[in-house]
């Protein structure tokens, strides 16, 4: 069981690493090689990883966009996007508690991330093998993304636990900073710039 519970923590910091990153960097001189990670739509659903594989950012992101558009007029308004906001709150509150807190996101999140942890500790095993055999190689570790947990991010008090006002409230935060064009409404390309920020 303190196995367990150190793997989730394990993995819950490298989901705070990759953040809504699409990769983590591992490389050296010129090259680089990228290892999948999660990524997580504006409101914290997992898009891939485990049983969702690995589809393209683009790809994630519209079939997201598709889901959250209820009524199908190619954007997304700010009622649509909170209505999203509050059922993935009910699904990661796995205790149905009212409060979200970095085990549980941890618990929620480790079906997408197990596999993943996996392909990271094989990549960081074999260039530590390869490292072994060339002394002039520069290995750079995995980076932080800048951009910040979609979850956890909503906990502006710092009490290591986010409730569904201030998850909601945070949502409409990140929609207004997405709604570039201060329309009231987000266009499958306003989403779809998310991509190029994680990567």
């Amino acid at each position: 069981m303190a196995r367990v519970r150190r793997q989730r923590r394990v993995f819950f910091l490298l989901f705070l690493a990759a953040g809504l990153a699409g990769c983590s960097p591992f490389g050296h001189h010129d090259k680089e090689a990228k290892l999948p990670s999660v990524l997580f739509s504006p409101n914290g659903e997992p898009l891939t990883g485990g049983p969702l594989g690995q589809p393209s950012c683009d790809e994630a992101m519209s079939r997201w966009f598709d889901r959250v558009d209820a009524n199908h007029d190619g954007a997304i308004d700010l009622k649509e996007y909170r209505a999203d906001a509050r059922r993935q709150f009910a699904v990661m509150d796995l205790d149905h508690s009212g409060v979200i807190t970095p085990d549980e996101l941890s618990r929620y999140r480790y079906p997408y991330a197990a596999p993943l942890a996996a392909a990271a500790e094989k990549a960081a095993q074999a260039a530590a093998h390869e490292s072994s055999y060339r002394s002039d190689e520069i290995r750079v570790l995995p980076s932080a993304s800048d951009l910040p947990d979609p979850v956890m991010a909503a906990d502006v008090d710092l009490r290591n636990q986010v409730t569904l006002p201030e998850f909601l409230a945070y949502a409409a935060r990140e929609f207004a900073t997405l709604d570039t064009a201060r329309r009231g409404r987000l266009s499958r390309t306003d989403v779809l710039s998310l991509c190029k920020s994680a990567s």
